[in-house]
């Protein structure tokens, strides 16, 4: 299901295969960003084949139901700008792991601040799980920075967080973990 933006020239659509050229495009730009927003990227193997199994599997598990996966596109453009989305995934034991990546040409421009608040509408209507969480690296200014932005817009604590310990490219990184309630998420 698409989701539209309002007042916004960006669109949500499910991700699906053609999206893999726009998002190596995407990684090209700045490629250390990548490590960041998907930190199962084992960097020591070439990337392309990592993002096509990424790509086909979020597409059937996404067609499944399982989770919800969407490219950030331009409408008029069609051009990929980022990807979000939930999964199963979690570290502290909520119900759903939500995700985001905005590629860096668009970073710093308010697309993660626009497009969050409408897929959390768009879960909070549509999805029975009960507790989300956002882990994010707190070394990845930009994404503390926004991850916090969301809390505080939710009216939550953004010094309220779980620590998880996340193993990539064979070592431990300490991440915060941020938990909050699906239901009424902007008191709606």
């Amino acid at each position: 299901m698409n989701i539209n933006i309002d007042n916004s020239e960006l669109i949500l659509k499910p991700i699906e295969s053609s999206d893999i050229d726009g998002i190596m495009i995407a990684i090209n730009e700045k490629p250390e960003d990548l490590i960041n927003a998907m930190p199962w990227i084992k960097i020591n193997r070439k990337i392309k084949p990592q993002i096509i199994n990424f790509v086909l599997e979020s597409e059937i598990q996404s067609n499944n139901g399982e989770i919800n996966l969407w490219s950030i596109k331009q409408n008029r453009t069609n051009e990929l700008i980022g990807l979000i989305g939930v999964d199963t995934m979690t570290h502290q034991g909520g119900d759903l792991n939500f995700g985001y990546w905005v590629k860096y040409s668009f970073q710093k421009k308010g697309v993660a601040t626009i497009i969050i608040p409408e897929v959390l509408r768009w879960l909070s209507k549509f999805h029975e799980s009960k507790i989300l969480e956002i882990t994010v690296n707190p070394e990845n200014i930009p994404g503390l920075a926004t991850c916090k932005h969301i809390i505080r817009k939710i009216k939550l604590d953004e010094d309220k967080f779980e620590e998880t310990i996340l193993e990539h490219q064979n070592r431990k990184v300490l991440y915060h973990t941020y938990m909050f309630p699906l239901e009424n998420i902007f008191g709606e």
